[in-house]
């Protein structure tokens, strides 16, 4: 403590001002970090375990699209509803296609998930496959009960397989996010503890800072200010307590106990001095007083004398 009251008052402010800005920054640079975390787990909610969940929600869609479409072309009674089914079970396909391949960009990097990823289109390739090797040119062909064979055999059991897998992924998915989603929570919950557990630490040293810098300044100036004023009226018998620091404040309470010491002894000379001056007074008016007698005892004399002479 002693190294900080030999310090310059300038070094003071400048320490405890240096404190509190560093602080801060350190205050800053916690919150910025938080919220960069914050940023990015939403950022990774949002483009992997939610666009997940989407895009396999999309692929189970229409491959429900494109199996219900495949049975309205059995079903169709002319060109137009054939047509029409084409186009549908085409239009679905390129929409599942570009879905999984969003889905294995996306997941290149979580070797699990994409060699899951990878079977489910694999089995969607097949499905696929057969259905416009297989199964649409025998719808063409007329031959709908080979066509219906085929859709509720093989057909129907590669898509419970790509409907399990997808479902499974799915519901994988689904439970990431719910868990991506809670962490998030967690994680804003633990910053907002964070920054009331720094405000407050922040506070206290502003408190602290301010109580320690009144004491070592404020606190000598208000009693040497007080002691100022007794000396002013005419009181020299105030005591200077000793200053054991070489700051401003110790230098200021070391020459203003010089002064009050050296008007001490100036007083006391200046005592010293009305005393002798008093005591010399006193004989030269003894002196004074003896010389008048003398000169009254010779006045009587040359009186007595002027008589006799008369006589």
């Amino acid at each position: 403590m002693t190294w900080f009251l030999n310090l310059t008052t300038r070094s003071k402010l400048f320490l405890g001002f240096g404190l509190m800005i560093a602080f801060l920054a350190v205050v800053t640079t916690v919150a910025y970090q938080r919220i960069a975390a914050i940023q990015a787990s939403q950022y990774s909610l949002y483009q992997t375990e939610f666009s997940n969940a989407v895009d396999l929600m999309s692929i189970r869609t229409n491959q429900n699209g494109a199996r219900a479409a495949v049975f309205n072309l059995l079903l169709a009674t002319s060109q137009p509803d054939r047509e029409t089914s084409h186009r549908d079970i085409k239009e679905r396909l390129r929409i599942i296609s570009e879905t999984e391949q969003r889905l294995l960009e996306r997941n290149r990097n979580d070797p699990r998930l994409y060699a899951r990823l990878d079977e489910l289109r694999a089995l969607g390739e097949a499905l696929a496959q057969t259905r416009d090797d297989q199964l649409i040119p025998l719808i063409d062909a007329g031959e709908k009960e080979q066509a219906l064979a085929l859709s509720l055999g093989v057909q129907s059991e590669r898509y419970g397989r790509v409907r399990d897998l997808a479902d499974e992924l799915g519901d994988a998915a689904d439970e990431e996010a719910r868990a991506a989603v809670a962490e998030s929570g967690l994680d804003a919950v633990r910053t907002q503890r964070l920054f009331v557990m720094v405000g407050v630490a922040a506070i206290l040293l502003a408190v602290a800072i301010a109580l320690l810098i009144s004491r070592i300044i404020a606190e000598p100036l208000q009693m040497l200010s007080g002691i100022a004023g007794k000396v002013a009226s005419g009181d020299l018998t105030v005591s200077i307590p000793a200053a054991n620091r070489t700051d401003e404040v110790g230098e200021l309470l070391r020459a203003f106990g010089s002064m009050v010491e050296n008007l001490r002894r100036t007083t006391r000379e200046l005592s010293q001095g009305v005393g002798v001056l008093a005591s010399s007074s006193s004989e030269i008016l003894a002196t004074t007083t003896q010389v008048a007698s003398g000169a009254t005892e010779t006045a009587s004399a040359v009186s007595e004398t002027s008589a006799t002479v008369e006589e």
